[in-house]
């Protein structure tokens, strides 16, 4: 069995979550991870903002709680109050909720104070990543539908086809979704399976961050080895247009 796991990155993004026996693709639900969202400025002039939509399917209204974790864990927090059937749309997402320039992952939770908890408060998320600058604007989608896995550390992860060289850079990141200290190791290997290096992220509890490739590779891949749950991806950026592509960890259960 297979799960496909995780989202996004600084510079795009593309992801669909899928548990074994659960719903597919676009879907309801009360608690929702988007790992990395940006407001910040990036190489070539580009600026990277984030798109984001929350639609309520529901015949309820209710506050959703909003948290933004950076590299230090939680950076802000706020609440989006939905009216039943409405949908909120957010430019620049980052700015406009938390007044933040940067990077970080974001989770939504409706359930959050809820009296006795409440399933019908389902909604849904989608987002993107997109950049603009001289070469135009170049956009992915982050998020198809909610995470609700992640990867985990007694399985084997891998995000396929990383491209380091004077066409692409990639980005390598995670966010610990565990309480307490997590550390990431993420392993590069080219296309023929040779250990190229390896990252390391030491993060603290509920927090973000994301690193580059430093060596030269086409075609190759990450083997991520992670000590709690957490979610960890690669983007894949082209240096000319700014324009990414993200490639979510995937975990292999035999």
């Amino acid at each position: 069995m297979k799960k496909i796991l995780l989202i996004l990155a600084i510079a795009s993004v593309a992801a669909t979550a899928t548990a074994a026996g659960h719903r597919r693709g676009i879907a309801a639900f009360t608690n929702i991870t988007i790992p990395v969202m940006a407001n910040t400025a990036g190489l070539q002039g580009a600026f990277f903002k984030t798109r984001v939509a929350i639609f309520n399917p529901t015949t309820l209204s209710y506050p959703i709680a909003v948290t933004l974790y950076n590299n230090n864990g939680q950076a802000g927090a706020a609440t989006i109050n939905i009216a039943a059937g409405q949908v909120r749309n957010y430019d620049n997402f980052l700015q406009q909720i938390f007044s933040y320039t940067g990077a970080g992952s974001v989770q939504f939770d409706s359930l959050s104070g809820a009296p006795g908890g409440s399933s019908s408060r389902d909604f849904i998320v989608t987002s993107e990543v997109y950049a603009q600058g001289p070469s135009g604007i170049f956009k992915t989608v982050v998020s198809g539908g909610p995470l609700i896995e992640n990867s985990l550390p007694d399985f084997d992860s891998f995000s396929l086809g990383i491209h380091v060289n004077v066409n692409s850079r990639t980005n390598v990141g995670c966010f610990n979704d565990s309480p307490g200290a997590n550390q990431v190791n993420a392993d590069v290997y080219d296309s023929g399976g040779t250990l190229l290096t390896t990252i390391t992220f030491n993060l603290g509890p509920k927090a973000w961050n994301q690193l580059p490739v430093p060596v030269n590779v086409t075609g190759g891949y990450i083997k991520w080895r992670l000590q709690s749950a957490g979610f960890c991806y690669a983007v894949v950026v082209d240096n000319s247009s700014n324009d990414g592509t993200f490639i979510p960890a995937s975990d292999y259960i035999p």
